[in-house]
């Protein structure tokens, strides 16, 4: 068995017995082969322990893990078993409870391990870019495009019969995959309608990333691989980097612990051993270094080495919780439960916080319908508590925190040197002027945007306002009946150049930044967060008043749910968390929720221009004891 050391010079009778102890220890070896131990380098003694890591091909076809499991056992009393295949098939060898470490390259499905409840301090320690490569002669002339543009030459002329211009898949739900249908989606495709199956031109490989190379050079034919990968192979294969360029193609390696019943504490604590040897300092350098002597370059970039622009990772936290406490959060909550987070896990080193954002409303879709669950809840509009969870997925609420809704803008927006509080609702109606929402079906601030729109008709005495700008650039209605006007958002199909819906509202802001639209409703606070101007709104309309209500109360907004539709009231702005009874952390999720409501989270939200509520409204039932002494009774 490699990485088993003989010392030579041992007297004769020793080295028997070492030898018996020895082969009396070993077990059967792991897909990657284990080299052996660094020279002059001696593992502790005893007894060693095992880590089975369920890895992609990338990994270990370029055999970095191979370099760094020898030094991994060189200084720890560990053996690594180490499993290769595709990220969908090691996330599920991980889920099923088989392997220790899932160690993979496709950060969509890393989250979704995560948010199954599956894993434990995620860590991103390398990264490299995904190239389309191909024949020299470039049949589909695809050189100097965009990864996108490049995808839908190659299906149109590969469609259309053109010699030569065929695609290899790795067909295989891996993370080069993943990242291969994200490329379709971008480039305005649904691949399993559009691309799967469209013709001979496009072939399911079906195989790892080696595989697939040699099949695609066999073919001559294009196929999208990670770079440190085709370096390893380029020798063997006739074919060359077409499109190495741009956004898309970054390729993100992320390792984390296992997290499931058939875990025992100490086996976590072991993993996450290993992965703080991954991202310590010295490893982080030995990965930069890896391949420049053969290859000429790098096959993989250490985090150390400067994170790229517009990604978002941790990779100099310690590895240390044992437990996960899982919370879904509102959007616009973001920055603040970043924060939180970051507190929370520096006073309780054995926990986790996993942050999962997105609309309030399909947050608790998740919870309630989707059979997730959640350590804490923190919705934007507290209606949705009481209305949607009660009695069976939660029994309280929280109310811990208001906002205003306002129209964000740039320094280069048409317009922005004229807009006021008066004139706004004319100045978005103008051509050219581009405006923004996020998602009235499943956010409360695209909703609330709506009802702020219909609001100002009554503000202003103009009741073409929401004809005006909104209606004929979607199919969003609205009819004034009896004095209450209803908005119809079941199916918005905005027409993306007047009015663009974002699907969360954590991507408007980046459109008014790429001069994609001039102008964004949104809530104070993530405007304040943003940096960027914003035009302060009527009370009437804000929906930031509490004694205006009944004015507010005029306006309904009917939305998709499921199969049905469900009628939203336009009401104050106020935040809501809860402890659902799906909670499987709930000592943790009550401390969490105290932590919000007191004095450190209270200026956590104030720093990010939200409005605490002080104290906090707390009405329901089951409430947890601990939480009590610091909410006031609904």
């Amino acid at each position: 068995m490699k990485g088993c050391v003989c010392i030579r010079w041992i007297v004769a009778a020793s080295l028997l017995l070492i030898l018996a102890a020895f082969f009396s220890g070993c077990t059967n070896q792991a897909p990657a082969a284990v080299p052996t131990a660094t020279p002059g380098v001696s593992a502790p003694s005893g007894e060693p322990q095992s880590l089975v890591i369920a890895t992609t091909t990338s990994l270990y076809d370029t055999k970095l893990l191979d370099y760094l499991q020898q030094k991994y056992e060189a200084k720890n009393n560990v053996r690594l078993k180490i499993t290769s295949q595709g990220t969908g098939k090691a996330i599920e060898l991980a889920r099923n409870g088989d392997a220790d470490i899932l160690l993979v390259h496709s950060p969509a499905q890393e989250t979704a391990f995560l948010e199954s409840g599956n894993g434990l301090n995620r860590r991103t320690f390398a990264y490299n870019y995904f190239i389309i490569v191909g024949p020299t002669n470039d049949p589909a002339g695809i050189k100097g495009k965009t990864p996108e543009e490049a995808f839908r030459t190659i299906m149109a002329k590969g469609k259309a019969g053109n010699a030569g211009v065929m695609f290899v898949s790795r067909g295989d739900s891996s993370g080069t995959h993943s990242a291969e249908q994200n490329i379709w989606k971008s480039a305005g495709y649904t691949y399993a309608t559009d691309v799967q199956k469209s013709g001979a031109w496009y072939i399911e490989a079906g195989k790892g990333m080696g595989d697939t190379l040699q099949m695609a050079s066999e073919k001559g034919a294009y196929t999208l691989t990670d770079e440190g990968t085709y370096l390893s192979y380029k020798n063997k294969l006739n074919l060359q980097p077409i499109v190495s360029e741009g956004k898309i193609l970054m390729n993100l390696y992320s390792v984390m612990s296992v997290y499931n019943n058939k875990q025992p504490v100490e086996k976590i604590r072991l993993a996450n051993g290993f992965i703080n040897f991954l991202i310590s300092p010295e490893t982080m350098a030995d990965i930069g270094n890896y391949g420049k002597d053969t290859y000429g370059k790098a096959l993989f970039t250490p985090m150390t080495a400067g994170v790229p622009t517009g990604v978002t990772a941790d990779f100099t936290t310690p590895a240390t919780a044992i437990k996960p406490l899982k919370i879904y959060h509102a959007g616009s909550l973001a920055s603040s439960m970043a924060k939180a987070e970051k507190s929370y896990e520096a006073a309780n080193p054995d926990t986790d916080v996993q942050l999962f954002s997105g609309g309030s409303a399909a947050i608790i879709d998740k919870v309630t319908k989707q059979n997730q669950y959640a350590d804490v809840l923190a919705s934007a509009d507290a209606a949705l508590i009481p209305k949607y969870m009660y009695p069976n997925n939660a029994s309280f609420e929280i109310d811990f925190a208001k906002n205003t809704i306002v129209l964000v803008y740039t320094s280069k927006s048409r317009e922005s040197a004229a807009i006021n509080a008066d004139n706004w609702y004319k100045i978005l109606a103008k051509d050219g002027v581009v405006y923004a929402i996020s998602d009235p079906t499943s956010d409360p601030a695209g909703y609330r945007s709506l009802m702020t729109i219909a609001l100002a008709e009554q503000k202003y005495g103009d009741t073409t306002i929401f004809s005006t700008i909104v209606s004929p650039y979607s199919k969003i209605t609205r009819k004034t009946e009896a004095g209450k006007t209803t908005i119809t958002a079941t199916s918005p199909s905005p027409d993306g150049k007047k009015l663009i819906i974002a699907k969360t509202g954590p991507e408007l802001i980046p459109l008014l930044k790429d001069g994609k639209a001039d102008y964004a409703f949104e809530y104070s606070s993530v405007a304040i967060q943003s940096g960027l101007p914003y035009l302060t709104l009527p009370a009437e309309i804000d929906l930031s008043d509490p004694s205006l209500s009944t004015t507010y109360a005029t306006v309904v907004l009917v939305r998709p749910s499921g199969s049905a539709s469900v009628t939203e009231t336009a009401t104050p702005i106020i935040y809501a968390m809860t402890i659902p009874a799906s909670a499987k952390n709930k000592d943790a999720a009550a401390a969490f929720v105290n932590l919000l409501i007191t004095k450190d989270g209270q200026a956590i939200l104030t720093a990010d221009g939200q409005t605490p509520i002080t104290p906090a409204v707390a009405t329901g039932t089951n409430l947890p004891a601990v939480i009590l002494p610091n909410v006031k009774q609904g």
